[in-house]
């Protein structure tokens, strides 16, 4: 492995629709001294996180980050619906029924859209994230043209600002359609930066799919990947990855 970045959840309202005040960066610096210790200089190792439902808080969201300005890199994301749905989590939907799907979807991209126009990321992660449940778990078909003009109004906005879009290696995006044709239209209109990372829940999990999401953005036109200290960009090469794995 060429790193790995701590990217553990701070989610501004939780799994079960409860707002959440704070999050535990000591823990986290302490993590990452025990893993640099075993590491023994052999592979980079950042301390960074994942910033989850900051519409749903803004102000939580800043006073979080502002508690530790060392962070290497903030990955932005939606986990669960707004308040005019239980700030449901996607995860906890049955999707068995097409009308659902596009009323999770619709506000999916309202708030996707509200956290692109706050902006305090590196890298939008998963943008596809409600399709896990919805397509590869409970087998439902959806139109995603609709979102389009959402989506590229999205991907211009990273864009011009320098952000980047995650590849969600470990959650298989190599055979979700959505991720290609993300990452075709970010590169059409000019995007160049991907983080890949494996979602790692467990240590099983770690450095799960890598390869395939190497061989995803390469098959798309992307040469390397977006590595960040202290929030700033430095590109590495997907030969050089592909090398070490």
């Amino acid at each position: 492995f060429y790193g790995l970045c701590f990217t553990d959840h701070y989610d501004v309202v939780d799994s079960y629709g409860k707002f959440v005040s704070g999050y535990d960066w000591e823990g986290t610096r302490m993590a990452q001294q025990r893993a640099l210790a075993c590491a023994g200089g052999r592979i980079i190792v950042n301390n960074g996180i994942e910033l989850g439902n900051a519409p749903y808080g803004f102000a939580a969201a800043e006073s979080v980050l502002n508690a530790e300005p060392e962070v290497d890199f903030v990955l932005g994301s939606i986990h669960n619906a707004s308040e005019k749905l239980d700030y449901k989590d996607y995860y906890f939907v049955d999707y068995t029924d097409t009308d659902i799907c596009y009323k999770y979807l619709d506000d999916y991209f309202i708030q996707l859209e509200k956290l692109v126009e706050w902006g305090n990321f590196d890298s939008l992660a998963h943008v596809p994230y409600p399709l896990r449940y919805m397509m590869q778990r409970d087998g439902m078909d959806v139109d995603m043209a609709r979102y389009q003009s959402s989506i590229d109004s999205m991907l211009r906005t990273l864009i011009r600002r320098g952000q980047a879009i995650e590849i969600n290696a470990g959650k298989k995006p190599y055979i979700m359609p959505e991720y290609a044709y993300l990452l075709d239209r970010y590169r059409a209109l000019g995007g160049r930066l991907i983080t890949v990372g494996t979602d790692a829940h467990s240590i099983p999990q770690f450095g799960m799919g890598l390869k395939e999401a190497y061989m995803l953005a390469l098959e798309k036109g992307f040469e390397s990947v977006a590595v960040f200290k202290r929030r700033k960009c430095e590109l590495v090469s997907i030969g050089k990855l592909l090398a070490l794995e």
